[in-house]
């Protein structure tokens, strides 16, 4: 009786320890944040190197964020386009970096940082003829070209992105600001989640097992040893923002992997504008 309490104690031991060790990796694995291994694929290629910001410039101008900008962008190559998110004051996306400068750009009446209602904002035209994306127009376009990739940030209102776009979400990329809402969004099963990176964040990206960052060209360029290591681990570092041909041709797969720009020629490898620079 004796050896068959101890063996039954042996065997509710070795149960314990494997039900915890199945707990830990299950718990893990839920910790882990999700990508789709296609979009990671296409990451290396060249026309997935390069990143429309806000839309793609046109006509030497920057973050319109508008209808024309994107439809120029994909028909200039761009297969990732990034898109400034702002809510309405009745809470509709819209494509708006900052409501100032988009007040300013319009010839809104009040040029203060409030939003303006969804109606208002259908009749606004940038420069006095681009019009502002909204987000029956992102569907549109998203929905009709099933190769390219919406990128966005300025919001982390995960459940609206996804109840309010309705393509793919695999298709979706989404930047992450900070480290407690890059793990709410680890947890809320967010896809393809692109966190916000500076150096000081190394040790966080490699524990967390991040595929994909953004970081500011002045970042990677003052912490160049970083950015390196980032790389040789098979980490896409998405730089933003440059139109220079020298700034990204001598630093593409060395310190970042990818790169926002307004003004790019897939042909020639050069910016095609007189606005050159990096920033």
């Amino acid at each position: 009786m004796i050896f068959g309490s101890k063996h039954l104690i042996k065997i509710l031991t070795v149960i314990i320890i494997l039900l915890l060790l199945i707990f830990i990796v299950f718990n893990n694995i839920n910790k882990q944040p999700i990508y789709n291994l296609e979009l990671l694929e296409k990451l290396n290629e060249k026309q997935y190197k390069f990143i429309a910001h806000a839309g793609g410039g046109i006509e030497n101008i920057k973050y319109t964020n508008s209808l024309e900008a994107i439809n120029q962008s994909i028909s200039l190559g761009f297969k990732i386009i990034e898109i400034d998110l702002k809510e309405t004051l009745d809470n509709k996306f819209v494509g708006v970096h900052d409501w100032i400068s988009f007040k300013n750009n319009s010839n809104y009446i009040n040029t203060n940082e409030n939003a303006i209602l969804y109606d208002e904002f259908l009749n606004l035209r940038l420069f006095n003829k681009y019009k502002p994306l909204e987000v029956d127009q992102i569907n549109k376009i998203f929905g009709e070209n099933s190769d390219i990739y919406f990128l966005t940030d300025k919001t982390n209102n995960f459940e609206k992105i996804y109840k309010d776009f309705k393509f793919d979400k695999n298709r979706i990329l989404i930047e992450i600001f900070g480290k407690k809402n890059f793990i709410y969004s680890v947890k809320n099963k967010i896809i393809n989640p692109v966190y916000s990176f500076n150096f000081k964040d190394y040790d966080f990206v490699i524990e967390n097992n991040i595929k994909i960052v953004t970081a500011h060209s002045e970042d990677i360029i003052k912490n160049k040893e970083i950015y390196a290591k980032l790389v040789r681990k098979g980490i896409f570092v998405f730089a933003y923002t440059s139109n220079n041909s020298d700034f990204i041709n001598n630093n593409m797969d060395k310190f970042f992997t990818n790169i926002y720009t307004d003004f790019w020629d897939f042909n020639n490898n050069s910016c095609i504008s007189v606005i050159c620079d990096t920033y």
